[in-house]
């Protein structure tokens, strides 16, 4: 019977499990009155998240808790016309790096941090924290965010996040709280949580309207678009398993699309260059 399985250990190390939870929790919420109380400066928080994602939101509301934020509406893909947009797509561009075509669920990502952008510009906000609504806060986040905006002048855009592949350090920038680091960096880091100031925002409203890439690659180019962008070592947010809202394609994989050799040569050298390019300006900063 199932229930023979179920012990008194068992059950003792799952409310061990709870517990640990629960002081974490605890812990982050008392960081986050610290800073407040020793004056520290905390950027406005905004997350990004779809209107209809009611689960979604509770659980930021937990992760969050301590900290005052925002939500701020996603673009919903699913519904998104694209035909409006059809003047700032540059999908060949996308078709000719990846393979593939951008789709309306990253379309609509691309576009929700653009309207909060937008919405930092218009509002004069000197820097902001933005997180995406299956972001997971890791210990020492409250205490690397008050640290991050004391040297806020040294940097444009900080990302708290990476993807699954380790990041490639170029240079350290600076040491944040004993064991997490400032770095810049050369591998992509996503969209999933970062800092920015108003002068990025600003750059970036200019850089990125032609939509061509999804938000998560748009930092490839950092060389690019002449900004500070900078990364947390080791990450003080990670992805929540949660399943994707932007992942449309049904077997949860992007059907590839047939380029030809000059086009896959393209893309190929437009990756050579930004590594190149990348490094380049690394050793000139």
């Amino acid at each position: 019977m199932l229930l023979s399985y179920i012990t008194p250990q068992k059950i003792a190390a799952l409310q061990g499990a709870i517990d640990s939870v629960a002081l974490h929790r605890q812990g982050e919420e008392a960081a986050a009155g610290r800073l407040l109380q020793a004056g520290a400066v905390t950027p406005p928080i905004f997350v990004i998240s779809l209107a209809r994602e009611v689960e979604r939101r509770t659980r930021m509301v937990q992760e969050l808790a301590g900290f005052d934020f925002e939500f701020f509406d996603a673009v919903d893909g699913r519904t998104l016309d694209t035909a409006q947009y059809a003047h700032r797509m540059d999908a060949e561009w996308f078709r000719i790096m990846r393979g593939r075509e951008l789709a309306p669920g990253e379309i609509g990502c691309f576009l929700s941090h653009y309207g909060v952008w937008e919405r930092l510009v218009g509002t004069g906000t000197r820097s902001a924290l933005i997180l995406e609504d299956d972001a997971r806060l890791e210990d020492g986040f409250a205490a690397v965010i008050g640290e991050a905006m004391k040297i806020a002048a040294e940097w444009d855009v900080v990302y708290l996040a990476r993807m699954k592949r380790p990041l490639r350090t170029v240079r350290t920038v600076a040491v944040l709280d004993g064991c997490r680091r400032l770095i810049q960096c050369r591998r992509r880091t996503g969209g999933i949580g970062y800092l920015i100031r108003l002068e990025a925002a600003e750059a970036l409203l200019h850089y990125c309207w032609r939509i061509r890439t999804p938000i998560d690659y748009l930092y490839t180019g950092w060389w690019d678009n002449g900004l500070r962008v900078y990364a947390v070592d080791p990450p003080v947010v990670r992805h929540a398993e949660m399943p994707s809202t932007i992942m449309t394609w049904k077997g949860g994989k992007w059907p590839k699309l047939k380029r030809t050799a000059l086009e896959h040569a393209a893309g190929y050298l437009h990756r050579r260059a930004d590594k190149l390019l990348s490094l380049a300006r690394a050793k000139s900063s």
